[in-house]
C-alpha cells in the first residue's frame, strides 16, 4: 500500500505552513495525508503521557491509509466545489515559525517542534493573552468518554457511564465519522477536531450498523485537561515554580521512614519569588501531599497538577516532611509569570 503514496519527510520546521502542518508539537513525530495541492486528508500520530507509541499501530495506520486512497479517488471524481467536504478544513492564510516575533528575534538555524510550541507559548504570555488552556492541546477522546480502539483507529472500543459521549448517546461499536464536520480518518484526527472545539457543544457524526446517527455531546466544565508531565514543553509555561527537586527512590524514602509509594518531591534549592517562597518551602523538605492527595509523581507531572486546578490567588495546601516531622503548609497559587524569551 506504501507505493500507492508519494512519501516526503521533512525534519525541521523552518519555513513550514504551521496553519497546514498544525499538529501536537510535543511529539517527536507526525504523519499527514495530503494530494497534488496539500490538501489534508488526514493526520495520524500522537501519544499520552504513558508509552509514545500506546496509540499507534500497524492496524491502524494501514487502516487511515486504505480510507485515504478511498476518498481520494472519490476527490477526483467530484468537480472542484464538490471537493471540500473530503478535505480538513485550514485556514487560507499561511503562518510560519518566524512569524512569531519572539522566535524570529531569538532564534537561528533548525527550528524544532517542540521550539514552535513553547515560543508560542511565551509569546502569548509576553502578549498580555497567556490563558492555561493554550497547554492542554488535543485532548484525548476519553476526556469525552470514549476509548478507541486503537487496532482501528477511529471506532468507539467503550463509552464510559455518566461520560458527555454516553449522554449522547454514543455506544461501543460507532465509528466516528465527522466532528463537527471535519472528516475523521484516524484518532489523531479525533483529537484535532476536538482540539478545535470552541463551544459548549461537540457534533458527532457516526456509523452504526451501516446508517448515519447523529450526536450532540455536552463535556463537562475542564475537559481538555490531560497529563502535561510528559510535554517538553511545560518548562515555558509561565510559572514561577522557584525550586528544584526531584522524587525520591524506594531506597531514600525508606532511609527517611516514608512510604515506598505515594508522593515524595525532594527540594533541593529555592529561589526567586513564586510557588516555594508563597508557600514557605525550604530546601530539603520533601513534598508527601497535595490537598490530601498522595500520587506518585515526577516533579513535571507535580506542576502539570498544580496548573490543572489552580488558578492565581487559589489557596493551594502542600504537606512535607520536614526535620523528621510532617509540616502542614499554605499559600497562594502565584500570579502567572515568566521573564524567558527565548527557547533552548
Amino acid at each position: 500500500m506504501r507505493d500507492s503514496f508519494v512519501c516526503v519527510r521533512i525534519t525541521r520546521l523552518n519555513g513550514i505552513d504551521l496553519n497546514r502542518f498544525e499538529f501536537d508539537y510535543d511529539v517527536t513525530w507526525n504523519s499527514f495525508f495530503l494530494d497534488s495541492q496539500l490538501n489534508v486528508y488526514s493526520r495520524y500520530g500522537g501519544r499520552d503521557h504513558g508509552d509514545p507509541e500506546a496509540r499507534l499501530s500497524k492496524s491502524s495506520l494501514l487502516k487511515t491509509m486504505k480510507e485515504v486512497l478511498d476518498v481520494h479517488q472519490l476527490a477526483l471524481k467530484s468537480d472542484v466545489n464538490g471537493r471540500e467536504k473530503f478535505f480538513q478544513p485550514i485556514p487560507k492564510q499561511p503562518f510560519r515559525p518566524h512569524d512569531i516575533p519572539l522566535l524570529r528575534k531569538n532564534h537561528g538555524g533548525c527550528v524544532h517542534c517542540h521550539q514552535v510550541k513553547e515560543y508560542r507559548i511565551l509569546q502569548s504570555y509576553h502578549d498580555g493573552k497567556f490563558d492555561r488552556w493554550q497547554l492542554f492541546r488535543f485532548p484525548l477522546p476519553e476526556n469525552v468518554g470514549i476509548t478507541i480502539d486503537h487496532e482501528h483507529g477511529f471506532l468507539a472500543k467503550s463509552v464510559k457511564f455518566g461520560s458527555a459521549a454516553k449522554d449522547a448517546g454514543v455506544k461501543a461499536g460507532d465509528v466516528i465519522r465527522r466532528i463537527n464536520q471535519i472528516p475523521i480518518r484516524s484518532e489523531y484526527d479525533i483529537r484535532w477536531a476536538l482540539d478545535k472545539n470552541k463551544t459548549d457543544q461537540i457534533d458527532f457524526e457516526l456509523e452504526r450498523g451501516g446508517a448515519i446517527v447523529r450526536a450532540k455531546l455536552k463535556p463537562t466544565e475542564n475537559w481538555k485537561q490531560t497529563n502535561l508531565g510528559w510535554r517538553k514543553s511545560i518548562r515555558s509555561a509561565p510559572l514561577p515554580f522557584a525550586m528544584r527537586g526531584y522524587p525520591l527512590v524506594r531506597s531514600q524514602r525508606a532511609k527517611m521512614k516514608l512510604p515506598a509509594t505515594g508522593l515524595a518531591l525532594k527540594v533541593v534549592s529555592v529561589r526567586g519569588e513564586g510557588f516555594s517562597t508563597n508557600l514557605g518551602l525550604k530546601k530539603l523538605d520533601v513534598i508527601i501531599g497535595l490537598n490530601g492527595r498522595h500520587p506518585n509523581r515526577t516533579l513535571n507531572e507535580f506542576k502539570s497538577d498544580l496548573i490543572s486546578r489552580y488558578d492565581p490567588g487559589d489557596t493551594v495546601r502542600l504537606t512535607v516532611w520536614r526535620d523528621g516531622k510532617r509540616v502542614q503548609l499554605s499559600g497562594p497559587f502565584p500570579d502567572w509569570f515568566t521573564e524567558e524569551e527565548s527557547v533552548p
